[in-house]
């Protein structure tokens, strides 16, 4: 069975390929989707919402050739 919740800035960043050192900055600037609960203790994480997080972010950084091939230019 999978996890419901990942655990720890360990886990959570081997999901998505980021460093475990940075993880409050890109919950606070990049919008990873963690949380701790009452504010303290260990960053949570849904696998789902990571998988959209980490898909958001290759979208914003290959732009429209994701998916769609990339697109003839003519030249």
């Amino acid at each position: 069975m999978n996890p419901i919740c990942l655990r720890g800035a360990k886990e959570i960043c081997k999901a998505v390929g980021e460093n475990p050192k940075e993880m409050a900055y890109l919950v606070r600037e990049v919008g990873l989707p963690a949380w701790k609960r009452a504010g303290r203790g260990v960053w949570k994480a849904l696998p789902e919402d990571l998988l959209e997080w980490a898909q958001y972010q290759r979208d914003q950084s290959l732009g429209e050739r994701v998916g769609r091939g990339y697109r003839d230019t003519g030249c």
